[in-house]
C-alpha cells in the first residue's frame, strides 16, 4: 500500500498508480532469478516504480509532441505535396517517353526493372560500355528537359539515383 501512496503522490491518477505498482510486482517477479543480489527490497520496489513513473511522463511528453508536430503539418500539405509529386512523376514519364528508343529502353531496365549495366548489355547484345553511354545520354537528356520545366529538385533526384 505504501508503494501505491508514493505513485499516487507523483501522477495523481489511482488507476495509473495501482498499474504502476502491479508493473513493479510483475517485474520483480519476472526478475526474481536475481533476487538473492538485492539488498533492500523497498529501494529495489521504489525504484521500480520510479521509473515505471518516469517512463509513463516520457511517453507522455513524447505522445504531445508528435501531435503537435502532426496538427502543425496538415493533412493539406500532404495533399499538395502529393499532387506535386504526382505531377513531377507525370512530367518524367513524358520526358522519358520522349528519348530515343534504345536509351528509353535502357534507362527503363535500369530504373524501373533495377537491372546492372552488365545485366543490361547480357539481355540486349551489348557491351556495358554502350549502356553506359546511352544511360549517361538518357541522363543528361532528361536534366536538360527538367531545367527547362525548371524542375530543379527532380533534376538533382535524377543525380543522386546515378
Amino acid at each position: 500500500m505504501q508503494f501505491l501512496s508514493i505513485a499516487m503522490q507523483k501522477t495523481n491518477d489511482r488507476e495509473k498508480s495501482m498499474e504502476f505498482v502491479q508493473d513493479t510486482f510483475i517485474t520483480v517477479f519476472n526478475n526474481r532469478a536475481s533476487a538473492h543480489k538485492i539488498t533492500s527490497f523497498r529501494a529495489y520496489f521504489y525504484t521500480i516504480v520510479k521509473n515505471k513513473i518516469l517512463d509513463h511522463y516520457r511517453r507522455t511528453v513524447l505522445h504531445k509532441r508528435y501531435v503537435a508536430y502532426s496538427a502543425s503539418h496538415s493533412p493539406d500539405a500532404y495533399e499538395i505535396h502529393y499532387i506535386e509529386t504526382r505531377e513531377l512523376e507525370k512530367l518524367l514519364e513524358e520526358e522519358i517517353k520522349k528519348l530515343p528508343p534504345q536509351c528509353e529502353n535502357i534507362f527503363r531496365l535500369r530504373r524501373e526493372q533495377d537491372m546492372s549495366n552488365k545485366q543490361i548489355a547480357e539481355q540486349l547484345n551489348i557491351s556495358v560500355k554502350t549502356v553506359e553511354q546511352h544511360m549517361t545520354k538518357a541522363l543528361r537528356l532528361l536534366k536538360t528537359a527538367f531545367k527547362i520545366h525548371n524542375k530543379t529538385l527532380l533534376i538533382l533526384m535524377l543525380i543522386t539515383l546515378n
